[in-house]
């Protein structure tokens, strides 16, 4: 393998870029944060949902990225065979595209409900707006726009940062009130899981379903550096998401009372501090969303239909579309959040533990052969 020396540039690039990708809707919009960070009425157990998701996110990226640097392994199906065979791997290639395909529903209804929570503009405006952006883009074939707007993930996780950091001041000490009314009942709010650790782990298998075959691409593409450079990439990413989930997870428990009823939390806060930050982080939540949506629908439609340019995929996009517009004028985007993060990250568990258990005795027999070098 190579041993090359990667510019600080190069590794901030590849940092933003799996960044990106993971933030989609329910991390910009503060909806994943509340539900799976927030409702659990201690602070200890926030911090237990941050530490599972960070070992499962790490491990199982680890693992993706040395079957890409390792195999030349880049895409999800031949990762998920590599390691557990062709049987199981077609299940768990069903478990990645259903999420996916849930995502698309669930980030459909965070795009309208934006809109709706910041500037009124009604749901059913909202949602057809995202419909109709996601689909063109994906029948065009507009992926180096995508390419180009994806580049504004980072912006969302910075942003967001600061907003947690300084509503800090004001909803921190109000933390203990927060947690004092989740634990009386005094606040309805909604629970992704029976405790802390379910919570974390359907969080963690969540983040471990959505980046699978980028992370194999990255571990393959920069094989003619140290793969060092690929694992810090993973930690910062696998560290960074929880870490910041946590910090505006504690200011929403300061807030809980608001935070638990709003469809986007995150522009309570951003509101809070001053309206026109308001209004740029609402802008910045609709960029990332859809960024990640075009993506998603492509991801879906292409695995059974190859040929972008045939007339049955641009239908296929056209008629999916549709009838996930329908599903989120019905469906609440908190709920529809809620069902798909938990249910379909409690598969992605069992995917990190099978992955995860495969990659090290991968990785034991190579080292003791000697062979596939890092």
């Amino acid at each position: 393998m190579g041993n090359q020396t990667m510019s600080l540039d190069k590794l901030s690039t590849q940092i933003g870029a799996l960044f990106a990708y993971l933030v989609g809707s329910g991390f910009a919009t503060g909806q994943e944060t509340v539900q799976f960070f927030s409702v659990w009425g201690s602070i200890w157990d926030s911090l237990l949902v941050g530490a599972i998701s960070f070992f499962m996110m790490y491990l199982t990226y680890s693992a993706y990225a040395y079957a890409g640097r390792t195999r030349h392994l880049c895409d999800l199906k031949s990762i998920s065979r590599f390691y557990t065979g062709s049987l199981i791997g077609k299940l768990f290639e069903l478990f990645a595209w259903i999420f996916n395909a849930c995502a698309y529903v669930f980030m459909v209804s965070g795009f309208g409900s934006v809109l709706l929570q910041q500037w009124g503009i009604p749901l059913f405006i909202g949602s057809a707006i995202a419909v109709v952006l996601s689909v063109i883009t994906a029948i065009a074939g507009l992926n180096n726009l995508i390419k180009i707007i994806s580049k504004l993930g980072p912006l969302l996780i910075v942003l967001t940062l600061c907003i947690g950091v300084i509503s800090a001041s004001e909803f921190y000490p109000l933390i203990n009130q927060g947690n004092r009314a989740v634990i009386n009942g005094d606040v309805s709010v909604v629970r992704a899981g029976t405790n802390a650790i379910s919570a974390g782990l359907s969080y963690g298998g969540a983040c471990v379903l959505l980046v699978s075959a980028m992370v194999g691409r990255m571990g393959s593409q920069l094989r003619s550096y140290r793969f060092y450079y690929t694992k810090m990439t993973i930690a910062v990413v696998a560290l960074g998401l929880p870490m910041i989930n946590i910090i505006m997870g504690l200011n929403h428990i300061g807030n809980i009372e608001q935070a638990s009823h709003a469809q986007i939390p995150n522009l309570l806060l951003a509101n809070h501090i001053f309206g026109a930050i308001g209004d740029f982080y609402a802008i910045i939540i609709l960029v990332a969303i859809y960024s990640t949506l075009c993506p998603i629908i492509w991801t879906c439609v292409s695995m059974h239909i190859p040929n972008e340019k045939c007339t049955r995929y641009k239908l296929t996009c056209i008629f999916s579309g549709i009838g996930v517009y329908f599903i989120t004028l019905f469906i609440p985007y908190q709920t529809l959040l809620h069902y798909v993060m938990t249910y379909c990250g409690s598969a992605g568990a069992l995917v990190c533990i099978v992955i995860v258990s495969r990659y090290l005795i991968v990785k034991a027999k190579d080292n003791n052969g000697h062979s596939h070098s890092l």
